[in-house]
């Protein structure tokens, strides 16, 4: 009874409640999708932006990968030739593994003459037109790469890389034998070339380097313009070589450097006219180098600038103790002839020891000149103009010696030994030296006969109309000492009896020291 009372009571409150309910469920509800669609609405946006970012993050590897694969390109090429540069060509050696290879090196004879006369720009595209070459001739090699200033570096691969690699050689020297079109001037260059091989068990990258190196080496050694094979026995010359070279660098404050001087004779009257100053080397430890072994070193260390320098001054000083009727001669290479400091140094020495330009005589090969001849023309013009004497060494072993008979101050010529020594048993040796004098006395020119050895050289040499003569047959090369001494006995005998032919009779006794004849 009491819960109906109850539950009537209650009775005017259950529709509002259920009315509030109703409404409370309706509202909860829309708000619940309310807040599920902003939700989508969030992820939707949560997404896109993953997506982006995800597709932004591909599109920046695309790009840094191929930024990379650019860079690497760059960093591996050579911005002047095009072709490989050192790295990308250190990499294809060690890129390639269980496989043979045959290095080539290739070096530019001469380069920095080139640049030194033509220029920079020039030098440059002679680079460019060489590596153009390279191209044609190095047919099937792996990789072809400017790995330095003016070398190259050329790759075989394969069970027969060491042969390829020879016959590239081969086809190198023959391609570059042809003159380079620089800027409309024709320009004649030649390169040295080194080979190395290593088999498919061998250590790899700069060991084959090493060994390429050493054979570039000897190649410029035994002259340039060829290519040598890499053969253990290099090593020892390498070693030797870079021995020198550093001992070299203090031989002439050491004293290790002296002159010697071979009597040049008037073949008319036997007199001495003057002395050739002859350079040696007595290593301390080694014993005498010859020049024929220290000279190119010097030449290619950059050492013969000073060395030549002490040269001219210990000549002069030598010239400065000899009668004032008497000449001396001394050799000038082709790096001293583009030295601009030449002329003032040898006016110099002039000056300070007091002797006249007229007796220094200035002897250059035609090699020299050959190598530059326009910045050689221009000093010898100038060593001319100051009064000093210009002679051609070695005349008629060139393939152009009447031509820069033309276009050179020469005052003298000296006959190549090589002929005096064939013409007592041939008829054709000996025409030679007669018409060579021939033209020497229309041009005006001294001749000097090298290598003369017996009394018959002499009779022969003196018949063609030779003035001068220079050999063993008048005297080896003198020290200073019995250089004064010679002339001290001509003057003598010249007093006592007014003739010159007992001179040869004390020849033993002033020879001096027994050296190789010539320096280069």
């Amino acid at each position: 009874m009491a819960m109906r009372e109850g539950v009537s009571k209650l009775q005017p409150f259950i529709a509002p409640v259920l009315r509030l309910g109703s409404l409370s469920h309706a509202t909860v509800g829309d708000e619940i999708q309310q807040n599920q669609s902003q939700l989508s609405i969030i992820f939707a946006t949560i997404c896109f932006v993953t997506m982006t970012f995800v597709a932004f993050g591909a599109v920046l590897l695309v790009f840094v990968f191929r930024q990379n694969a650019k860079l690497d390109r760059v960093v591996r090429i050579d911005s002047l030739t095009g072709i490989a540069n050192r790295i990308g060509f250190h990499a294809s050696i060690s890129g390639k593994q269980n496989v043979e290879q045959s290095l080539i090196i290739l070096d530019v004879d001469h380069f920095k003459m080139i640049n030194d006369t033509l220029g920079h720009a020039s030098g440059d595209r002679l680079l460019v037109e060489l590596s153009k070459r390279l191209s044609t001739s190095c047919i099937g090699a792996s990789v072809i790469a400017r790995i330095g200033g003016d070398e190259f570096g050329i790759l075989y691969t394969g069970s027969n890389a060491a042969n390829e690699a020879v016959e590239c050689s081969k086809r190198i020297l023959q391609e570059v034998r042809a003159p380079f079109d620089i800027d409309g001037r024709l320009v004649t260059s030649s390169v040295s070339l080194g080979v190395s091989s290593s088999d498919v068990n061998s250590d790899r990258g700069s060991t084959l380097f090493r060994h390429a190196d050493i054979a570039l080496y000897e190649a410029k050694k035994a002259g340039r313009n060829q290519f040598m094979i890499f053969h253990p026995d290099m090593n020892q010359h390498l070693t030797r070589w870079q021995c020198l070279q550093n001992d070299l660098a203090t031989a002439t404050e050491t004293g290790q450097l002296f002159l010697l001087f071979q009597p040049i004779v008037d073949l008319a009257t036997d007199t001495t006219r003057g002395f050739e100053a002859l350079l040696r080397w007595q290593h301390p430890e080694l014993g005498l180098i010859s020049p024929v072994e220290f000279i190119p070193i010097a030449e290619e260390s950059g050492q013969i600038g000073p060395i030549g320098s002490w040269v001219i001054e210990a000549a002069c000083q030598q010239a400065a103790l000899l009668p004032t009727n008497t000449f001396i001669a001394v050799n000038v290479s082709a790096a001293q002839l583009t030295n601009p400091s030449l002329v003032l140094h040898t006016r110099a020495s002039l000056t300070k020891n007091g002797v006249s330009p007229e007796r220094l005589e200035i002897e250059i090969t035609e090699s020299t000149l050959i190598e530059n001849d326009e910045r050689a023309l221009s000093v010898l013009h100038e060593l001319r103009l100051m009064g000093c004497r210009i002679s051609l060494d070695d005349f008629g072993t060139g393939y152009a010696s009447l031509s820069y008979l033309r276009r050179f101050p020469f005052d003298k010529i000296k006959i190549d030994q090589s002929f005096l020594r064939g013409a007592s048993h041939s008829e054709e040796a000996a025409a030679i030296i007669a018409g060579t004098c021939d033209l020497a006395h229309r041009l005006k020119l001294t001749i000097v006969a090298e290598g003369i050895e017996t009394e018959e050289h002499r009779e022969i040499v003196r018949a063609a109309g030779c003035h001068l003569g220079q050999g063993y047959l008048f005297d080896k090369p003198l020290t200073a000492e019995a250089s004064l001494s010679r002339l001290a006995f001509e003057a003598g005998v010249r007093g006592r009896t007014g003739r010159f032919q007992e001179v040869r009779i004390v020849r033993p006794i002033l020879r001096g020291l027994t050296l190789p004849d010539k320096t280069a």
